[in-house]
């Protein structure tokens, strides 16, 4: 669990300070949620294949578009708004919206193919199976047998 520096809102009769959202504007840690959508993602290999993650709550499948090209693996789309009340004042929003794009380098030898993906509830699941070439190989050192190795 992160620690993190809990501040008091100055209040003036405005009910904010503006030194408060000065602070906030700069505050670089809130560039990725203030200023449109990130989605979170997490990824694990397992058995040679790499499961990547990607939280997409509130986004419509449709609206999302996966491609691999040249090693790289894009996943971009955009979390739309659903409704928006016509004639309202929103007291605070904490939804983020908005176009994304999140890129990563994948290995290219992997199995093209048998890349899937799979929504449900939110989520996004991309399975990307490796060849035994990306899997890699032990190569044994000259003079050193295995017993020895072991016993270490």
């Amino acid at each position: 669990m992160a620690i993190t520096l809990w501040k008091p809102r100055s209040l003036s009769r405005f009910g904010w300070d503006f030194g408060d959202w000065i602070d906030d504007f700069f505050r670089m840690d809130d560039w990725s949620t203030s200023y449109g959508y990130y989605p979170s993602m997490e990824s694990f290999i397992k058995d040679n294949t790499v499961h990547l993650r990607v939280e997409l709550p509130g986004v419509d499948p449709k609206d999302v578009d996966i491609s691999l090209k040249d090693g790289h693996l894009c996943i971009s789309g955009e979390r739309k708004r659903s409704k928006t009340e016509k004639g309202s004042c929103y007291c605070f929003e904490e939804m983020n919206y908005g176009k994304f794009s999140r890129c990563f380098h994948v290995p290219r030898d992997v199995d093209v193919e048998k890349i899937s993906a799979k929504y449900e509830k939110g989520m996004l699941e991309l399975t990307i199976y490796l060849s035994e070439e990306v899997k890699g190989k032990k190569i044994p050192i000259e003079g050193v047998k295995e017993e020895y190795k072991k016993a270490a």
